[in-house]
């Protein structure tokens, strides 16, 4: 039933000359076909962007406040994959705004815009994934900068033999499953916030095409 309706308002804006289509008729064809996915994508991103400021707040306070300071370089990555995060959802939200533009060209505009929003979720995942191996292996820096092995630790070892657990490849070959775990579940998570509703949009284009 939505889906006629849409075809029957895409018709008539076809079919009517560019002065006598209304206002209210790109208005009514740009709410029906695009305001409920697009609502719920910004719904979804503002619960993201709320939760991601109240999950990296305490650990960012965490890493300035205790240890005596001597870990806010930890503290200062976090700040710049929170301001990463914000920027991509300013981004993005500005986007999913301008998708509900009622004086755009509705069809070329809505066109370019699914491909952008399709391009910003890719790089979400990405991202999201990349930063588990990026933020360990920088923070095992600072502290092992912050806090040196005593002296004369590294000969003691080498006389002792390096305890298993030391070896860097088992810490590697964990981060390494782990990441690509991270990957399909950053994947599937995403999707569901963003991808079910940007496909939707997309088959929406597609059917409109077919008639």
């Amino acid at each position: 039933m939505e889906l006629d309706s849409l075809k029957y308002i895409w018709q008539r804006l076809e079919a009517t000359p560019a002065r006598e289509a209304s206002r209210e008729q790109i208005l009514a064809l740009m709410q029906k076909r695009s305001a409920g996915p697009l609502a719920k994508m910004r719904r979804n991103l503002f619960g993201e962007c709320i939760l991601m400021v109240i999950t990296y707040t305490p650990a960012i306070l965490l890493y300035f406040l205790e240890f005596r300071g001597r870990l806010s370089g930890i503290g200062w990555l976090f700040i710049l994959i929170l301001l990463l995060f914000l920027g991509y959802f300013y981004r993005k939200n500005r986007l999913l705004r301008e998708m509900q533009c009622m004086g755009c060209r509705v069809r070329s505009n809505l066109e370019k815009q699914i491909r952008t929003l399709t391009k910003y979720t890719r790089f979400y995942i990405m991202t999201g994934t990349l930063i588990i191996p990026v933020m360990t292996v920088l923070s095992y820096a600072i502290i092992r900068w912050k806090f040196p092995p005593a002296p004369g630790a590294a000969l003691f070892y080498r006389l002792s033999g390096t305890p298993w657990w030391q070896n860097p490849l088992f810490w590697i070959a964990p981060l390494a499953v782990i990441t690509v775990g991270i990957y399909y579940a950053n994947a599937w998570y995403v999707g569901k916030l963003y991808g079910r509703h940007i496909k939707k949009l997309q088959e929406l284009l597609q059917e409109m095409d077919a008639d």
